[in-house]
């Protein structure tokens, strides 16, 4: 009986030697496990940034002056929108990206472009702010959702409304033969209603026939050539890379590449997408980029949102946070407004950012070459 004691005595302290370790470090990784997992939070305040809840979500970043035209609009005063356009010039550019906050505002209520219209039938800047309108109120009533949860009410619309922006963007066109906007409102027609590429491109020769380095243009364009609209992720990379490559220095084209690298990201998520050979040298062509331009390029504050992400990715930390810090408060931009949930997508981002570069012991950020073409 004590030799049976013995055995099973020892065949428990066997498993106890052999068991016990071997939960201890099951228990130790359970728990890192559930450490990775647990959000990562900071305090804003210590870092000088916006709390989440005070985060703006409907804009890129700030601009004073285009909410008080759009809300002068909405109020009824048209002649203070077609001033704001008007002034724009011939930087075609910053014509269409005012174009665009009034656009916004006559989706809302177009009460004071129909007062315009009716005023002045003839004018070729009212004729283009309806065009445009009709393209994003198509947009609008397509809805944001994948194919598979928009319902045939809601295509029957869409393509409806495309059908019926396509004549008044070509009268627009007319109206007013050197202004690339009206050519350009027509690449969203082209991405809803299906053109071939060839049609595309017939529509590309006119558009850069009038400016060949439009930045909104060639963001807008890269949706056609995207796996999830009408091309692929050659067909993109390939259309970002020649943007890049020819652009003038003080183009902001150079951030095609990042924007590539976004909508692939987006696509396959799992994806080392962020891995490829010609990243990190894109990060830094636009960088410089961003170094050339004005302080108050109104496509500075888009630019820094995809640079903010793209440096996230890449474990750029201390460059980072010099992105987040020049954002601020404002998150309505790509590649935030992807996410269902923006300020969440941006805060996760940010955070984990912060808290790297800190454990890094905060770095400056190195020093980058004298500065090259883009």
């Amino acid at each position: 009986m004590n030799v049976l004691i013995d055995i099973a005595g020892a065949g428990i302290l066997v498993y106890a030697v052999v068991t016990l370790p071997r939960n201890i470090r099951k228990g130790r990784a359970l728990r890192a496990e559930a450490k990775a997992k647990a959000p990562v939070n900071i305090d804003p305040a210590k870092y000088g940034l916006v709390p989440a809840a005070q985060l703006d979500s409907s804009s890129a970043g700030p601009d004073p002056e285009a909410d008080a035209v759009a809300a002068a609009a909405l109020a009824g005063d048209w002649r203070r929108a077609a001033a704001y356009l008007a002034a724009a010039g011939r930087d075609w550019d910053l014509r269409w990206y005012r174009l665009g906050i009034l656009v916004h505002a006559a989706a809302e209520d177009d009460a004071w472009l129909k007062a315009w219209r009716t005023e002045y039938p003839g004018d070729p800047a009212a004729a283009l702010v309806h065009a445009d309108a009709l393209v994003a109120l198509a947009g609008k009533v397509r809805g944001a959702q994948l194919a598979k949860h928009t319902t045939a009410e809601q295509f029957e619309g869409f393509h409806r409304l495309l059908a019926e922006a396509l004549p008044a963007c070509q009268e627009a066109a007319w109206m007013a033969p050197e202004d690339p906007s009206p050519w350009i409102a027509q690449i969203s027609i082209a991405l809803g209603l299906g053109w071939s590429h060839d049609d595309f491109r017939a529509l590309w020769a006119e558009i850069t026939a009038r400016d060949p380095y439009h930045f909104g243009a060639h963001a807008r364009a890269l949706q056609y050539w995207c796996a999830k609209w009408r091309g692929s992720h050659e067909l993109m990379y390939a259309f970002a890379e020649q943007a890049a490559t020819a652009a003038p220095q003080g183009s902001l084209l150079p951030v095609l590449r990042l924007d590539a690298l976004m909508e692939h990201a987006s696509r396959e998520p799992k994806a080392p997408v962020y891995n490829q050979p010609f990243v990190q040298a894109a990060v830094d062509a636009t960088l410089d980029a961003v170094d050339r331009a004005p302080a108050g390029h109104h496509r500075l504050p888009t630019v820094r949102h995809l640079l903010a992400d793209t440096l996230f990715q890449t474990k750029r930390y201390a460059e980072a946070v010099e992105q987040f810090r020049a954002v601020g408060g404002y998150v309505g931009s790509p590649p935030w407004s992807y996410s269902a949930n923006p300020v969440k997508a941006f805060v996760f981002a940010r955070t984990n950012t912060f808290v790297a570069w800190e454990k890094a012991g905060c770095p400056a950020p190195p020093p980058r070459g004298r500065l090259q073409g883009p």
